[in-house]
């Protein structure tokens, strides 16, 4: 049986494994990194900085604040910014402030701190800094009598803060899949018994059935404490493949898996079979 796998779809399933610097399409800002995964002791004061671009040719406020977050059963996030959830390490962090002006096209850099208390356990600080057009941001009138009205957009920078000797503890329960359009792709299903999280690097080779190979690569999406994820076994984003990719099922799957200090066989024949 055969799929087609559009740039589009392959696209999105490239896009699980880019981090780094991005811009916004909802604001004119950029910010780098995009993610903090930090360790300390009890007792220890981190201190980090990222980068906030102002992308637009006018200069912009922007507002910054923390906010705890939660993955969803169907790997969305959602951000919790006027209530502390269980467990939460927010009052640990200070920001350097909470507006930030930067001049049209100009950058700053922007410094947080995270104190871990004496008696914190072993274990995951996890929340985000939210970044946001200020409160200057609002209708206007332009010069021809036409009323401006700001697009609005937010980032969310990712900080994990690993405590003390906290481990994850990796389970491999097998393999799954998932849909894009007209082509499956398989996924991996790991829980986490541990104390902190963890992340899957490695390929597996998939073979279809035509002869063709074709390397798909692990998502990086974390595994949190507690929580079992599928994680994707992606197309690797090569910029020789022709516009379309053609998969015949069934694939024979066969490579290794990394994650906890562990290493996972992949050997799997017929694989999406019917």
């Amino acid at each position: 049986m055969k799929s087609k796998l559009f740039p589009s779809a392959a696209l999105i399933a490239a896009a699980m494994l880019i981090s780094g610097p991005t811009l916004s399409a909802g604001f004119g800002a950029g910010v780098s990194p995009t993610k903090f995964e930090l360790r300390a002791k009890p007792g220890a004061t981190l201190r980090d900085v990222l980068t906030i671009l102002n992308a637009s040719d006018e200069p912009a406020e922007y507002a910054l604040r923390t906010a705890d977050w939660q993955l969803n059963d169907d790997q969305s996030v959602e951000y919790f910014e006027d209530e502390l959830l269980d467990g939460s390490c927010r009052p640990w962090v200070k920001l350097e402030r909470r507006l930030l002006k930067i001049m049209g096209g100009g950058q700053k850099r922007y410094r947080f701190e995270v104190h871990v208390p004496e008696d914190t356990p072993a274990g995951l600080c996890k929340f985000a800094i939210l970044i946001e057009p200020g409160e200057t941001a609002m209708a206007s009138v332009g010069d021809n009598g036409e009323i401006k009205f700001p697009v609005v957009g937010r980032y969310a920078v990712t900080v994990y803060v690993t405590v003390g000797d906290a481990k994850s503890d990796i389970e491999f329960l097998g393999l799954g899949e998932q849909q894009f359009g007209t082509i499956r792709l398989p996924t991996l299903q790991f829980r986490n018994n541990g104390s902190t999280y963890d992340r899957a690097f490695g390929q597996v080779t998939a073979t279809d059935a035509a002869g063709t190979r074709h390397t798909l690569v692990a998502s990086t999406f974390p595994v949190l404490p507690g929580r079992t994820e599928n994680i994707l076994l992606a197309l690797e984003n090569n910029p020789n493949q022709e516009d379309i990719v053609v998969i015949e099922y069934p694939l024979n799957l066969k490579g290794r898996i990394q994650i906890g200090g562990q290493t996972f066989k992949i050997e799997e024949a017929d694989w999406g079979s019917e």
